[in-house]
């Protein structure tokens, strides 16, 4: 068996030597080779080389560089932000949706979508500002919760990516293909289909259940240190195969079919409004005959436009992370200087990425005046009080007609905002 760098580097230390980089490498040379993988992993290295240096070479605190304080600071003041507006915004996107599923498919998708990216904000950032704060980090408690933690995580972040994915999928096949989407495009189909993504990435991502367990790491403290990680066996799998198998399937795939799918349908929505405005000018007798036509036509629009920009924001916000994946491997230098700035450039692109998980409300209210409507009905039933009678309040009721008898005046208030069942919705 071949020795390696470590044990080459201590049969060539003066035995009566009793400097503290000896006794750091005698700690080092205890360990077995799994051991060590840990610890390099764990200070972001690469080779048993570069562990060397980062003990020899003169150690100046992290603290002391204004990118790694910046780091320190954004994960400590932006994620209670981002997890404030993903709730509020996932559980209304959520409710409007919900109830308008039985209208359109796609809403089932943004509902289903909406559900995804709450657990992705809870699941990931909360547990990362909670670290950040308490240094306590549930993943690392016990073996159990190391496990599931970990797939639902992947699972979630994952599957709300591939929604978007579906929904662009769907509004590529009504815009570029409308003869199939009455077909295709149906609700009862897309209750199935929404699923499908979520079984298959739980079937994917269902090795972390065997692969990950809670390991002893080895400190200086007399309380016992422990960390979830790739298992003995599995080191490899997790930690060197598994980051680009889930860069593919998070941002690399999704990216390359959105781009495409995206482009189809920008060229034929292009396409269309020029037909539109030619049709309009050469039969202007006509028009009061293709009011409702058009209508449609501009729902349908305004329906494209939004899942246009979701799908964008998701290229934008994922983007910088596969700069990062790949600037990881080929990241040789790491001198303190460098190990800051990397911190900072980890930390913002990891905060893009939850960010796509927060902001599709607002995406939402952006496009859609009608979105908009439903939120205000939304809020109009919450903070409307019941009368004597307990109908609602007068918020969101108009009056129609005052009748006068001989007796008193009754005032007759007919409902026209908020009702029993709600109106019909479109985006």
């Amino acid at each position: 068996m071949s020795s390696s760098f470590i044990d080459v580097i201590w049969d060539m230390v003066e035995p009566e030597s009793d400097t503290i980089f000896q006794r750091i490498l005698y700690q080092i040379q205890q360990m077995n080779q799994d051991e060590r993988n840990l610890l390099i992993q764990q200070l972001n290295l690469s080779n048993e080389e570069q562990l060397l240096n980062y003990f020899s070479e003169p150690s100046i605190p992290l603290e002391e560089f204004a990118s790694f304080r910046v780091h320190k600071w954004l994960l400590l003041y932006v994620p209670p932000v981002m997890i404030l507006i993903g709730t509020i915004g996932n559980i209304l996107s959520f409710t409007v949706f919900r109830i308008n599923s039985g209208k359109v498919s796609t809403y089932t998708y943004l509902s289903a979508l909406a559900i995804m990216d709450l657990l992705v904000i809870y699941i990931g950032l909360l547990r990362l500002w909670v670290a950040q704060l308490s240094n306590f980090d549930i993943k690392d408690q016990t073996n159990w919760t190391c496990k599931v933690v970990a797939f639902l995580g992947y699972v979630c972040s994952d599957s709300s990516v591939w929604l978007i994915v579906a929904v662009t999928l769907e509004r590529y096949i009504a815009v570029c293909y409308p003869l199939q989407a009455a077909n295709l495009c149906r609700i009862r189909k897309a209750r199935f289909i929404v699923f499908v993504p979520i079984l298959a990435l739980c079937v994917v991502n269902s090795h972390f259940l065997w692969t990950l367990e809670l390991l002893h790491v080895v400190n200086n403290t007399t309380e016992p240190m422990y960390i979830c990680d790739a298992g003995h066996n599995f080191s490899a799998l997790v930690n060197d195969v598994w980051p680009w198998v889930d860069a593919g399937i998070y941002s690399f795939v999704p990216f390359v079919i959105l781009s495409i799918l995206n482009g189809r349908i920008i060229q034929k929505v292009s396409v269309a409004k020029n037909e539109r405005k030619h049709l309009l000018t050469k039969d202007r007798n006509g028009k009061g005959c293709n009011v409702r036509k058009h209508s449609t036509g501009e729902v349908s629009r305004k329906l494209t436009m939004m899942l246009l920009l979701v799908s964008f924001t998701f290229l934008l916000t994922t983007l910088p992370m596969n700069i990062i994946l790949i600037m990881t491997k080929s990241w040789n230098e790491q001198n303190q200087q460098q190990r800051a700035d990397f911190f900072l450039a980890k930390t913002v692109t990891e905060l893009l990425m939850y960010l796509n998980h927060t902001i599709n409300f607002f995406l939402y209210c952006i496009t859609g005046r009608k979105f908009r409507r439903q939120i205000f009905l939304l809020f109009c039933r919450c903070f409307s009080q019941p009368d004597k009678n307990g109908d609602m309040a007068r918020t969101g009721l108009r009056t129609l007609s005052t009748a006068k008898n001989n007796d008193s005046n009754i005032q007759v208030v007919y409902r026209s905002a908020i009702r029993s069942t709600t109106p019909p919705f479109s985006v």
